[in-house]
């Protein structure tokens, strides 16, 4: 009893047992001593010592609180290795002055973030809510089995918005287009093709109601703009099926986990190192050229909805097909091999994704000083080639009439104003 009373039950807490598997947690020697605090101050006023029993349970309790934690509900923070292994594979692209840039505007280092979705959480536990998608109707996997006819995607990408009759503005990717907008340029912005359906971003965001003026500074939007693209690869983040896998159990070589906590803390320490700088640099430039003419918050979309087919098909839907019968399933070692193998490649194909939007924010910055000075910038949406055929057309119109309008001129009364012009010199 006096656990539950000082432990948080919050559903944005770090869950059951992190800490004991290498994530924060809230400490269980904290929780000792607020719990002796209270004995204290509630026998102090009585002129009583505590009872030697006492002392005796506040030693159990410093025992036996980290494997009690094991047992407590609650909810998790991505990993700290998954976020920084999303880092290391940006940085690889995000070379020299890019990642300067990006390490200035962050007033920190990129891998240093890894534990920001962690340590905000818990500083503001209604922020939790921007690291999940949440929309009205929920976006489920049976939907998608009746909208499409298969598990290839959560319902359309129309279906996701923020204009409060979809996704809710305190979801992640209401939130990541209002951090990425933050930093956006509208003469850039006004290059790419316009979406399919309005992204319908939103003015505010309740959840950072109570951040201070120095937590809502670019510096600190740019840091939630880099750990909610983490957040988007974490397929299980998307759906809300079974409370994002929570309430399903998984057994894999003689331990439980839930399915959320399989993948977003036990998965990430088991992969496999990453590929070389080369090869993944070569990776990135295959990839990207995919993103270069699309509306960066449209992407975000597009991205969620990738993720959240790869939820359904590979994660829920592998679950739904083999599992079959009562208690927790059991994770083999083929299917092991598997997510570890997905989960590398969607921390890679992240951190990937993380470059190139830093790239855009920065070249967005670009353009915003120079308009603020008065300066043009070439812009890196507009191709020259298409611009030069304009400019050519226009010449050729204009040229040819120029011309005829200076001949007209001097027909009709070029001489004479020559004429007038060389006299009232000569006065």
């Amino acid at each position: 009893r006096l656990l539950q009373q000082f432990l948080p039950t919050s559903r944005t807490s770090v869950p059951v047992g992190m800490r004991v598997l290498g994530v924060a947690e809230p400490s269980s020697h904290a929780v000792v001593i607020r719990a002796s605090s209270t004995l204290r101050s509630v026998l102090s006023p009585l002129g009583r010592r505590p009872p030697r029993s006492l002392f005796c349970v506040a030693l159990s309790l410093r025992l036996l609180t980290p494997l009690s934690l094991l047992f407590l509900p609650g909810a998790s923070a991505y990993t700290r290795q998954g976020h920084e292994r999303i880092a290391k594979v940006a940085l690889v692209t995000l070379k020299g002055k890019y990642g300067e840039h990006v390490n200035k505007l962050l007033k920190g280092d990129l891998v240093g973030l890894s534990e920001w979705e962690e340590e905000m959480t818990r500083k503001y536990p209604e922020t939790a809510a921007l690291h999940f998608h949440r929309q009205s109707p929920e976006w489920t996997c049976e939907q998608a089995r009746v909208s499409n006819g298969s598990t290839a995607g959560a319902g359309d990408g129309a279906g996701v918005r923020c204009d409060g009759e979809g996704s809710e503005s305190g979801s992640l990717f209401c939130a990541l287009a209002y951090f990425f907008e933050h930093f956006a340029h509208d003469a850039l912005l006004n290059e790419f093709p316009k979406p399919k359906e309005p992204i319908g971003t939103p003015d505010r965001l309740k959840a950072l109601a109570k951040l201070t003026s120095v937590e809502q500074s670019p510096s600190h939007y740019l840091r939630w703009l880099v750990t909610l693209i983490g957040d988007l690869h974490q397929p299980l983040r998307l759906l809300q099926d079974a409370d994002h896998g929570r309430n399903i159990k998984v057994l894999y070589r003689g331990n439980e986990y839930s399915l959320f906590a399989f993948w977003e803390d036990f998965l990430p320490k088991q992969l496999r190192p990453l590929s070389a700088d080369k090869f993944l640099d070569e990776q990135y430039k295959a990839r990207s050229p995919a993103w270069w003419d699309r509306l960066p918050t449209e992407l975000f979309r597009e991205w969620a909805q990738e993720l959240s087919g790869i939820a359904c098909g590979q994660i829920l839907g592998v679950i739904q097909e083999q599992g079959g019968g009562s208690g927790p399933f059991r994770v083999d070692e083929e299917l092991a091999r598997k997510w570890k193998e997905l989960s590398y490649e969607l921390t890679v194909l992240g951190g990937q994704r993380l470059a190139w939007v830093l790239k855009e924010i920065l070249e967005h910055r670009r353009h915003k000083v120079a308009h603020k000075e008065g300066r043009g910038r070439f812009h890196p949406k507009r191709s020259w080639k298409k611009s030069l055929a304009i400019n050519v057309v226009i010449a050729a119109c204009v040229v040819p009439l120029l011309l005829l309008a200076l001949r007209w001129h001097e027909g009709v009364g070029g001489l004479v104003l020559r004429r007038l012009m060389r006299e009232h010199m000569k006065m």
